[in-house]
């Protein structure tokens, strides 16, 4: 009995599971989408101490890039940004930390929209949101819990330090 697996067997077999896979992280993310963003915030102020700080995108999957500013106490805007429009559920998050364990989501699933090459994405909070604690953006994609590109937010050279105490505290 031959005991070596032929390529073309190997390769039905791998395209085989790739569709279970697939399947399965549709039916897990209620078929490719979230449930629907609350309203957006669109009246606030400009008094929040990340408002100016900019976070540019690190490319991890489906070329993902771009600079994301905090333009007010609801907004974030994403410049030049690139994204292939590939993906499950694409969507914009906002975290407290690089692993996204927790995140706000913040746009619709951006792969109906796509492909992006250098465009301007302005994004509203949604109700229930603030700037507090939110030190990273991400866009994610939802149901492989996967970051496609991400950055931290930094402050202007010259901010004041009272900034990042104001925000840690």
């Amino acid at each position: 009995m031959n005991s070596q697996v032929r390529p073309s067997n190997l390769l039905g077999r791998t395209l085989a599971l790739a569709a279970i896979l697939s399947s399965m992280a549709l039916v897990a993310c209620g078929g490719a989408s979230t449930e629907p963003l609350a309203e957006a915030i669109t009246d606030c102020g400009a008094d929040h101490p990340l408002v100016g700080a900019t976070a540019t995108l690190e490319t991890h999957f489906h070329q993902v890039a771009g600079v994301a500013t905090i333009v007010d106490n609801c907004t974030v805007e994403i410049t030049d940004f690139v994204f292939d429009g590939q993906g499950l559920d694409v969507r914009v998050v906002l975290s407290e930390d690089a692993e996204f364990g927790s995140y706000d989501v913040i746009s619709e699933d951006l792969r109906g929209e796509g492909p992006y090459e250098g465009d301007t994405l302005t994004l509203p909070l949604r109700e229930g949101m603030t700037l507090d604690g939110v030190s990273h953006l991400s866009v994610w994609c939802v149901p492989a819990g996967a970051s496609f590109g991400d950055g931290i937010f930094e402050f202007p050279r010259g901010a004041p330090e009272w900034i990042l105490y104001s925000i840690l505290a």
